[in-house]
């Protein structure tokens, strides 16, 4: 069955944007056909389409179900700002692996600080349906250094990729834990002086090895992600 995004109108569900034109122009699909329409909840909403115009098409609600799809851990991804083509992997593939928010921010060598809004939130949506999530991950405005350091402390545990580091990621370090963060590198990583500020941020912060090989900075988020994902039972 296909999934759009959507949102509610009173008892009924419409479907308008980029979203229309995908199901009226590329998939062509007709009154009285059935779908699944996610509202950015937790629930997924079986729907019968009733109307479908130029402008918009209405859906009349026939069940509606929690989302099997939707994380069960709230974690949440701190990457230091890589080229595009490895941030718009990055958040893809963060999607997929269940993240909750992604926390872009400035390290020394990053070379690019910024994005596209628009571009991004394409992104999450074509991974969320890809990977059947009902609510939409939010990337939030690229943060400076010091501002993302001062929001660790508010989590259970902080696990940080550190490629200097010899300690690997034990499974009773996130037993427990409902509040995970998660920090990656850009290309090149971190200075010495950024990973020591790093790990003195806060008494919740682990730092972790991914082993022997040095991995480009998307292949160490999603390694970092899938490694997190189940330790945590995500």
């Amino acid at each position: 069955m296909k999934r759009f995004f959507g949102r509610k109108e009173n008892d009924k569900i419409v479907i308008d944007g980029s979203e229309l034109i995908h199901l009226r122009q590329v998939l062509r699909m007709r009154e009285g056909q059935e779908i699944i329409v996610s509202v950015d909840d937790e629930n997924d909403y079986y729907c019968t389409l009733a109307e479908v115009g130029k402008n918009k098409a209405v859906c009349d609600i026939n069940k509606v179900e929690r989302c099997v799809g939707e994380p069960k851990k709230n974690i949440v991804l701190y990457q230091a700002m890589p080229k595009r083509e490895y941030f718009e992997t990055i958040i893809t593939k963060a999607v997929e692996l269940g993240v909750s928010e992604i926390r872009p921010f400035i390290s020394k060598f990053t070379v690019n600080h910024s994005f596209k809004r628009e571009r991004v939130n394409q992104i999450i949506q074509t991974a969320c349906k890809q990977c059947e999530r009902s609510r939409l991950v939010e990337v939030y405005d690229v943060a400076d250094f010091k501002s993302a350091l001062k929001e660790l402390s508010s989590f259970d545990v902080v696990i940080f990729a550190y490629e200097n580091s010899n300690t690997p990621l034990k499974p009773d370090t996130l037993i427990g834990k409902n509040n995970v963060a998660v920090i990656v590198g850009a290309e090149g990583g971190f200075s010495e002086e950024e990973a020591q500020l790093i790990i003195s941020a806060s008494e919740k912060v682990k730092s972790i090895s991914l082993g022997t090989r040095i991995l480009r900075c998307d292949t160490a988020s999603v390694a970092m992600l899938s490694i997190v994902d189940i330790l945590s039972e995500n």
